[in-house]
Formats: structure tokens, C-alpha cells, sequence
């Protein structure tokens, strides 16, 4: 189970993730919440995909994209991609989790 009562079952290296376990618990580091991202990446359409995750700093370009100085677009599953600010006004409720997910509802 994650900080976001979500549950997983791992197999293989949690280290790729910078993900740590204990007593059942998983708990993110530079990837938040990398286990939903790539599990909505890899099921969002039919089909056999591979995700590819820049290192931080850095970006994938294409011709006629638009570059960033020191990297670092969007959409990458290092905090420095994924952890933005955001300033909502005219409620008084919160959502449980700072994600952007979770202001859908």
C-alpha cells in the first residue's frame, strides 16, 4: 500500500523507483507516485508500449519541439517534472492528496 491507499504488487529492483518498503508500506522519493503514473501509461491504450523517463535535467527533443534550459519539460516521472505549484481559489475543501488526479473530483 502507498501514501495514496493505493496497493501494488512489486517484483524485481524497487530501487529503479527510488521506491523504499516497509512493513508492507511503499514510500515515494524523486518518482511520486511512479507506480500509477507507468501503470496508467502502460494500460491507457491497447497495445505494447515501452516508457521512457528522461534523467533529470534533461529532455527528450524532437524537430520542431520546443527545448527548455537545463531540461525539464513536462511530463517526466522525476519530482523535478512532476511537483508544481498550483494556487486554487474559490473553495473551502482540499482535495486528500496534493495530485493533480485527485482535483478531478
Amino acid at each position: 500500500m502507498d501514501e495514496y491507499e493505493q496497493s501494488w504488487d512489486l517484483a524485481g529492483d524497487a530501487g529503479v523507483l527510488n521506491l523504499t518498503v516497509k512493513n508492507n508500506k511503499i514510500f515515494y522519493d524523486e518518482y511520486p507516485d511512479a507506480l500509477a503514473r507507468l501503470y496508467s501509461s502502460l494500460t491507457s491504450h491497447g497495445g505494447n508500449y515501452l516508457v521512457a523517463s528522461a534523467k533529470p535535467g534533461f529532455e527528450f527533443i524532437g524537430e520542431g519541439s520546443p527545448t527548455h534550459v537545463g531540461g525539464a519539460s513536462h511530463g517526466g516521472l522525476h519530482k523535478q517534472d512532476s511537483l508544481v505549484p498550483m494556487i486554487i481559489t474559490g473553495t473551502d475543501s482540499s482535495p486528500k492528496h496534493l495530485r493533480i488526479i485527485d482535483l478531478k473530483d
